[in-house]
Formats: structure tokens, sequence, C-alpha cells
């Protein structure tokens, strides 16, 4: 009797636990691959990608592909990123006139009249002073140029003066970027940081935002800047270290928590990187979650499952900087994660008794099952 009435009572919790469980879940459809948006504050369906046309299909699986390959070169740039800025200076001689600078040494040679001969220095103001005469702007002039200025404010205490302008020491801006960028281990180049504001900050320049690009376009922002003051320098750029970009995986994985991303990673590669899927994750409902241009949050469900299976690259997709992964719960997992909080705690079914008692033929009986 005791048996049976062991039996009953298993069947009993079997039957409420199925039925409790299919009031749970039996009403929630299958999930489906569906990517939700935020628009006007609330996230809205957007298109389903199974249900997208095959031509659409091929040209995700071929984008796909393709940042994968490219590798770093797609890579954006962040706060915490070291470059390396390489240097390269062309000693070929330029198309221009030289035209003075701050800190060049200049002879002021007055033909006919050596005593008002000088050898100065320009200013950091860019002026020069010369006797009787006092300030002459330099910085900017080509030497004839000042030459011809000497000649015209003198000219009416000399007669007719031959005014000449050499330079003695060069200290034009070239010079000055090259002290700024000699580094005895690596040649002409400078390392920096992508600061917090996303700026990097090089000699002789302002501020340049430089997170959200790739380095390629980087340089060339780079270039056009140093363009302005120099006919004959360019750069290249090499990532030093990659701190910036990383990604977050929770759920049902090995190794949860923050992932680097240091090159294009799918969600894919990023879930085998955390270890993969433990026997109660759910692979064909991932979430990702991350951010569009608009700055707008972006939710999606990807089936593994079938990228793994079928060979649907296009259900998986390029990680962009900062998204999260969550791997739920199979089914199975999620109904004994049920059963444990609600049947065994409901009824104190961890290592207690649970007894009752029932009447058969006039006589009361008592009976207790220890788990």
């Amino acid at each position: 009797m005791k048996e049976e009435v062991k039996r009953l009572i298993s069947l009993v919790i079997l039957i409420f636990s199925l039925f409790s469980f299919l009031l749970y879940y039996g009403c929630a459809s299958p999930a489906t691959q569906t990517i939700l948006k935020k628009q006007d504050g609330e996230l809205v369906q957007a298109k389903d990608v199974v249900d997208l046309p095959e031509g659409e299909k091929a040209k995700l699986r071929q984008n796909l592909v393709k940042e994968i390959r490219e590798g770093l070169m797609k890579y954006r740039l962040s706060p915490g990123d070291m470059l390396e800025v390489m240097y390269h200076i062309s000693w070929v001689s330029e198309a221009q006139d030289y035209r003075l600078g701050i800190n060049d040494e200049i002879n002021v040679d007055f033909y006919y009249h050596p005593q008002l001969n000088r050898t100065v220095v320009v200013r950091p103001d860019g002026k020069i002073t010369l006797p009787i005469k006092g300030d002459f702007m330099a910085a900017g002039l080509k030497p004839t140029e000042l030459a011809a200025v000497v000649k015209k404010t003198f000219s009416d205490i000399l007669n007719d003066p031959v005014v000449t302008v050499s330079v003695n020491k060069y200290s034009s801006k070239i010079f000055e970027l090259q002290k700024a960028i000699t580094n005895a281990p690596r040649g002409q180049a400078k390392l920096v940081t992508i600061g917090p504001d996303g700026n990097v900050y090089l000699p002789m320049l302002r501020g340049l935002k430089a997170s959200g690009k790739t380095i390629d376009e980087l340089r060339d922002v780079i270039n056009n800047e140093y363009r302005h003051e120099f006919n004959n320098l360019s750069v290249s750029i090499l990532i030093e270290r990659i701190v910036g970009n990383r990604i977050f995986i929770f759920g049902e994985v090995q190794r949860p928590g923050a992932i680097p991303l240091d090159k294009p990673m799918t969600v894919m590669q990023a879930i085998a990187a955390s270890g993969g899927v433990l026997p109660t994750g759910s692979m064909e409902h991932v979430k990702l979650m991350y951010w569009n241009e608009k700055n707008e949050p972006v939710l999606k469900t990807i089936n593994l499952k079938t990228v793994m299976n079928d060979l649907r690259l296009e259900e998986d997709m390029i990680i962009p900087n900062n998204s999260m992964i969550f791997i739920p719960k199979t089914t199975i997992a999620k109904m004994n994660q049920w059963v444990d909080q609600y049947i065994r705690q409901l009824f104190l079914w961890q290592g207690e008794s649970l007894g009752f008692s029932y009447g058969l033929g006039g006589r009361t009986y008592s009976t207790t099952t220890i788990d």
C-alpha cells in the first residue's frame, strides 16, 4: 500500500507540473528571426530575416564573408586604442620659394651702408627689429619680399638703398616637427592613444576625431590636415594595441563576460570564444542587442542551429562594438527550473518529509515520503 501511495503522489505531481508548464509556455508561439528596433520610443517589429527574398539573403551572405576577410581594414577605432603614426618626409626641392618662419636667423645687409647691417632672429611674434626704423614683420614673407619692404621703408633716409636678406639658420615648421617625432627605437614615428573624447592629438595639429574611423580614413584626415602646412610630408598608421572594442556575452555559455573585439567577429565566433553553449542553452533563440548608426537600440533573434546545419549564413551577422549577446535556456531547461522553483520549493521537497492522511474503510492512514 505504501508503494501505491508513493506512485500516486508522483503521478499527481507530474500531471500538475505538466499542466502548469503547458499553461505557462504553451500559448507562446515559437521565436522567429526578427529584428526589433526602437521607433518613436518603442520597440517595433521589422521584417523577418527568414522572409527576405533569396537575392537579399545572398547579399547578406556575401557581405558577411567580405567583412570577415577584410579584417582590421574594416576595424573601427575606439577610445583607448593605441596607434603608431609614422611620418614620411621627402627632402626633394619644393616648387615654392622658402618663406621665413619663427626662430629663423637671417642677415639683413645694406650694400652701401654696412653700419646698418644686422643678423637677427625672427621673434615668436614673427617680427625682427632693425636700427632707426624699428620692427618689421618677417614671418610668412619670402626673403626677397622682406628685402623689398626694408628698402622701401629706409628710402626716406637713404638714397636708393640696396638691401638683401639671406637665411643663416632655418627653424621652419618641418624641423620643429622632426624634433617632436624623433624617437630612436622607432625612427620618425609617434605613439598616440585615442582619448576618452575619441580624439588623437598630434604635433602641430589640433585634436582630430579618430573614434569610429578605420585606419585608412584616419590616415587621410591626418594627411589633409598636415597638407595645410607641409608639401613634402605624409603619414601612415599602424594599430599598436586594441583595447577599446569589446562585446558582452551572458546566459547559457561556458565563460560569460566581456570579449575583446580586435577584428570583425560573428555571433557564432563570439559564442565559440566564450567556450561554447552549455547543454542547457538554446542555439535557436540567441539574442543580440546593439546600437545602429542613429544610436537606436536594435534587438535581433538569431537561429544559429540553422547556420550550422543548413549553412544559412544570412542568419548570422558581424557584431557591432559594445553589443550584448544572450543565450537563453532550452525549453527542457526552463521546465526543469520551473519544477525546481515551483514544485520542490513549494512542497519543501529538498530532503524534507511530505506527509498526508487518507481514509479507507472507516480507518485513517498516514503516510510519509522522504526525497
